[in-house]
Formats: structure tokens, C-alpha cells, sequence
């Protein structure tokens, strides 16, 4: 098996255009105090966005698995082990490193007209160096977490994922030789992660009493939690795939349009359905402790049956998802991910006066989505190139350093 045989698979461009609607709930959810007073139920919906990073996520873990499986399918080497890493370094890092520039000086002249650089210089020099080694949702304390590019913690996350795909992605390989297991495991990952989650907010809020901003960046941010999100993005893209490379539709059940269809409304519809029914909030602890434990696990099957829909056969939405404009949305998206908070940090310094109008900060987002994919192109998609430099055929004979590294097609970058 030949490491280039993941690179014939065709684009799933469906699922980039999706990833732009997840990046673009997230930017929204962080405009919501500048956009003035909202109906609840805008509002309601505005907070929902924070989902979109388990969408993400399960996204992550199903590009991979349907991009690189063939590259650990036989075990994981050193080569290939680093090759990936670089491949993943050139992908994300460039921009993440810019949205940390882009940031920084707000937040210093944020802290020195307070007069709280001075006091506490050392501190914040540490955590911005925490953060450029995307380190930072590994210490739930403000300024480590939760200070410079805030949204970059998901980052973290996936830097902390993909360094253990490979040995997953080949577990998988190895264990995953049925449908039926796939599913089963799949149910276990989400079960599992929920279980895990009440068992840290059952120790942080009965025994230890953990003050709330440490439990709010344990919860969200900590990315052993959020594992299951991206385990199970990986058990549905290894189902997927060996749903379709048996033929298997008929188990899918998504050969027809019409059932395509059917997925796709009820997993939207759950999802809508989750995000306007508030959390609760009493009197009973254990329905507490169920619902705070369950809020991300109760997205993700949602998520990986509208993945499914999408990436299955064309549907109703495929001619909006598949124009070239909206792919090319998806694939700026985690240029606007990265980019838009360092937007958000100026406006909320109110340096714009009497200009920074609601009106006047919605025109600053809609211009955000034009920064994001200048981003793409002159930064992204460049320094992606240069940094991942010539792929070689076989990365166990031609070792990376090799005098002659011949170029192939390449798998095609998430």
C-alpha cells in the first residue's frame, strides 16, 4: 500500500463550504456584544455558535481519517509519524502564528493604559510564549488561557490530536473491520467522553470546589475532554470509508437522495432543537451534572450524521455548497477563525467612539470575511506550500533529508 494512494480520493468540497457556516457561528458569537441589543431568541441562537467548535472538530477527526488512513493502515513509523506532523505544522501554524501578532499589541495597550503591564510584565510574556508553542489549553488560569488570541485554544486542541492520530487512525486499522464495530465504538467514544466530563465537574464542584473561571477552562478548553469529539469524527470517517469501499450503501442506507434528505433534516433539526432549549439550571444536582456533562456529547452523532448526509451523495444543498465562492469560504474559514478576534479586541476597546455603532461593527465582520481570505491567499496557502516542502514516494526507503525527494500528488490539505 502506497502512501500516495490517499491522495486520489476526490475533494469532498461539500464539507469544506460547511466549515465556513461553523467558523462564521463562531465569529458571530464573539461579535454578539457589539451588535446591540438582541431578541432572546437571536440571542439564543448567537450562543449556539460555540457548537460550532464540536463541529469542527468532529470535522477534523473525519478529513484525517478519509485523507491519511492508508498512511498508518500498516503501522506507524518514524518517518511518516513526522512527515504528518509537518504536514500539519505547515497547515495551521502560519495564520495561527499571525492571529497571535495581529492581537498582541491590542492587548499590551489594552493592559498599559490600565497601568497593569508594569506589575505583572513577566507573567504576560510567559503566557504569550505559552501560547506560541500552542500550549495554553493545558493551564485553565487567565492570562495563560483565555487572554491573547482567545479562540486559538482549539488549536491547542488539535496540535494535542494530531499528535495522536497516527497511532489511532492505526488502532483503527487494525480493529475497526466492520461496520457494526465502528458504530458500537463510535457510541462508546460519545458515552465515554460524557462520562469523563461528569466526573471532573462532579470532583471540581463537590470536592475541590474549584472557583468557576477554572472549571469554565477546564470544560471547554482541556483537550483530553474534547477528545470524543475528535475520536469520534475518526470513527466516522474509518466507517465511511469502509461502508463505501464495500459497497456497502445499503447499509448506509444513503444511496437515495431522499434518505440523504431525511439525515440531513433530522440531524439539523435536533441540533436547532438542542441549541433553543436552555441549560438547566435546578433544583436537582444529578439533572445538573447530566445536562453539563452531555453539552458538546449531545452534538456530535448530529454532526457526524450531517457529515454523512453531505459527504454521501448529492442533496438539496449541494449547489450552493459545491460554488466555487462558498468553497473558497471553506476554505478561508480557519483563516477567519484565527483572524476575527484581534477585529473583536479593537472594538471592544471602543477606539472608534462615537463610529462604533452596531452598524459600523457588522461592516467590521463582513470585512473580517474579506481579511480572512486575503489571509488565505497571501498567507495560508503560501507558507503552507513552502513549509511542507516535496513529499517523497515512500517514506520508509527515502528518508526526509534525501538528496533526490521526486514530487507526487500530495493528499489534498484539510
Amino acid at each position: 500500500m502506497t502512501s500516495g494512494s490517499a491522495g486520489a480520493r476526490p475533494a469532498l468540497h461539500a464539507l469544506t463550504s460547511l466549515r465556513f457556516f461553523a467558523a462564521f457561528a463562531v465569529v458571530v458569537l464573539h461579535y454578539r456584544e457589539l451588535l446591540g441589543p438582541l431578541p432572546e431568541g437571536v440571542r439564543q441562537v448567537i450562543v449556539g455558535g460555540q457548537f460550532g467548535v464540536t463541529f469542527f472538530f468532529v470535522l477534523s477527526g473525519f478529513i484525517l481519517t478519509y485523507r491519511y488512513r492508508e498512511w498508518f493502515a500498516d503501522g506507524v513509523s518514524d518517518a511518516r509519524f513526522w512527515w504528518f506532523q509537518r504536514f500539519r505544522l505547515a497547515r495551521i501554524y502560519p495564520v495561527y502564528l499571525l492571529g497571535l501578532l495581529l492581537d498582541t499589541p491590542w492587548h499590551l495597550l489594552e493592559r498599559a493604559s490600565v497601568g497593569q503591564l508594569g506589575e505583572v510584565a513577566q507573567t504576560y510574556w510567559a503566557s504569550w510564549l505559552l501560547n506560541a508553542v500552542a500550549l495554553q489549553a493545558w493551564v485553565p488560569a487567565v492570562p495563560f488561557a483565555m487572554f491573547w488570541n482567545t479562540p486559538a485554544w482549539s488549536v491547542a486542541a488539535e496540535f494535542f490530536f494530531y499528535a495522536t492520530f497516527p497511532w489511532l487512525c492505526a488502532a483503527l486499522c487494525r480493529s475497526a473491520r466492520s461496520w457494526a464495530w465502528t458504530v458500537a465504538a463510535m457510541l462508546f467514544a460519545v458515552v465515554l467522553g460524557a462520562v469523563l466530563y461528569a466526573v471532573v465537574i462532579h470532583a471540581m464542584n463537590y470536592v475541590w470546589h474549584v472557583d468557576t473561571t477554572t472549571q469554565y477552562l477546564v470544560i471547554t478548553y482541556n483537550p483530553l475532554l474534547r477528545y470524543s469529539e475528535f475520536l469520534a469524527g475518526c470513527l466516522a470517517g474509518h466507517g465511511f470509508l469502509l461502508a463505501r469501499n464495500a459497497g456497502a450503501g445499503a447499509v448506509l442506507h444513503l444511496r437515495t437522495a431522499g434518505r440523504r434528505h431525511l439525515l440531513l433534516g433530522v440531524c439539523l433539526l435536533v441540533v436547532v432543537v438542542r441549541v433553543m432549549v436552555p441549560g438547566y439550571s435546578g433544583p436537582s444536582a444529578a439533572l445538573w451534572l447530566l445536562d453539563v456533562s452531555t453539552k458538546y456529547a449531545v452534538f456530535i452523532l448530529p454532526f457526524v450524521g450531517l457529515i454523512f448526509a453531505v459527504a454521501s451523495g448529492p442533496t438539496c444543498l449541494s449547489p450552493v455548497l459545491e460554488h466555487r465562492w462558498l468553497v473558497l469560504l471553506g476554505e478561508a474559514s480557519y483563516s477567519l477563525y484565527i483572524v476575527h478576534w484581534f477585529v473583536v479586541t479593537v472594538l471592544s476597546m471602543k477606539l472608534l467612539g462615537a463610529w462604533g455603532t452596531p452598524f459600523v461593527h457588522a461592516m467590521a465582520l463582513l470585512a473580517t470575511v474579506v481579511f480572512s481570505m486575503a489571509c488565505y491567499r497571501l498567507v495560508e496557502a503560501p507558507w503552507r506550500r513552502r513549509l511542507r516542502g516535496h513529499w517523497i514516494q515512500d517514506p520508509e526507503k527515502d528518508p526526509p533529508g534525501a538528496v533526490a525527494m521526486p514530487k507526487i500528488t500530495r493528499p489534498a490539505p484539510l
